[in-house]
């Protein structure tokens, strides 16, 4: 193998070993205040929603990235569990908007918070160079997403 392949293998080691912290720091889930032990999509779900109080099934979906039936999951398990809310927009009989409940609220300002701590270790690592290091993992992890799934091909969609 070239110098170029070595180097690339190392960094895909280094990608699944923090995958695999991540998922071993989350297994059986991760209370945010509640009582509620929530996987990673999970947290990210409300903290979606929280981010963009008010958007239907599609467009939640759409932000997150996923299928609009993988969505529709999530929020039917949330719902049942007190931690989101489904009405209907007042313009639009037909249309489900999506919004947190006060317990789901909790979770978002725990999830913020977990991600405040690992910002905070993040710049006191880097200090000046914060900006700098965010800006290149920032792009890095971009394309490296985006090559990834070049190779697995079109997504599938409702």
């Amino acid at each position: 193998m070239n110098d170029h392949q070595d180097a690339f293998d190392r960094m895909q080691d280094l990608v699944l070993a923090i995958v695999d912290m991540i998922n071993t720091g989350h297994k059986g889930g991760v209370d945010y205040g509640t009582g509620d032990r929530l996987s990673p999509v999970e947290a990210h779900t409300i903290q979606a929603v929280g981010d963009n109080q008010g958007l239907n099934l599609t467009a939640l979906a759409r932000a997150m990235n996923v299928t609009k039936a993988t969505m529709s999951e999530r929020v039917k398990k949330l719902t049942r569990q007190g931690l989101l809310r489904k009405s209907m927009a007042l313009d639009n009989r037909k249309e489900i908007l999506i919004t947190l409940s006060e317990r789901g609220r909790l979770v978002q300002k725990g999830h913020e918070e977990e991600h405040r701590k690992m910002f905070k270790l993040f710049a006191s690592h880097y200090g000046d160079q914060t900006e700098e290091q965010l800006e290149l993992f920032n792009r890095a992890f971009s394309d490296y997403l985006a090559l990834a799934r070049s190779i697995q091909g079109p997504k599938k969609t409702d």
